[in-house]
C-alpha cells in the first residue's frame, strides 16, 4: 500500500523559518487535518523535496523543452557537491541559467531548508489552510504531493 505525504515548503529554498513559527504551523495543521502523522524538519542548507513516484517529467521554465533525467541527475550532483548552496544550472536546451528550484517538475518538487510533512491526510480545504500557513511563516509556500 502506498503512502500519501503532503510536504509544505517555502517557495524560497533558502528561507529558514524560526523553530517556534514552524512548530506553531505544525500544531495548526494537526488541528485542521486528520492524518496518520506530521513532522517538521529544518536544515542549514537546502535539501531536495521530491514528489516520490509522482515525478513524471521535468522541463525548462524558459523554453519549455523537456529535460533528460540523466542531465538533471548530473546537475543535481554538481549542486550537491556544494550542499545545494548554488542551485543555478545552464539549461541544455536554451543555454539560459535557471535555478533547479524553478524547473517545471511534473508533479511539483523543490528545494527547502525547512518543511512540514503530513502523512496520509484526510481531504482538507487546502486554500484556507495554506493561506494561514503562508501568513504564519511570512512567506509563500509550495505544496508537494508525494506517493511512496
Amino acid at each position: 500500500m502506498s503512502e500519501h505525504i503532503v510536504k509544505i515548503i517555502p517557495k524560497n529554498p533558502f528561507y529558514k523559518g524560526s523553530v517556534s513559527a514552524l512548530q506553531s504551523v505544525k500544531a495548526f495543521l494537526e488541528r485542521q487535518i486528520d492524518c496518520d502523522d506530521s513532522e517538521m524538519t529544518s536544515a542549514e542548507t537546502p535539501v531536495f523535496v521530491d514528489c516520490g513516484a509522482n515525478l513524471e517529467k521535468i522541463s525548462c521554465p524558459q523554453c519549455g523543452a523537456e529535460l533528460d533525467f540523466d542531465w538533471w541527475g548530473g546537475a543535481m550532483g554538481k549542486a550537491g557537491e556544494e550542499e545545494f548552496m548554488s542551485l543555478e544550472a545552464e539549461m541544455p536546451c536554451c543555454k539560459r541559467i535557471v535555478s533547479l528550484n524553478d524547473l517545471n517538475y511534473e508533479f511539483p518538487c523543490g528545494f527547502a531548508c525547512c518543511q512540514i510533512c503530513i502523512s496520509n491526510p484526510e481531504q482538507f480545504e487546502k486554500d484556507n489552510v495554506i493561506e494561514v500557513v503562508k501568513s504564519s511563516l511570512g512567506t509563500d509556500v509550495r505544496n508537494i504531493e508525494a506517493h511512496i
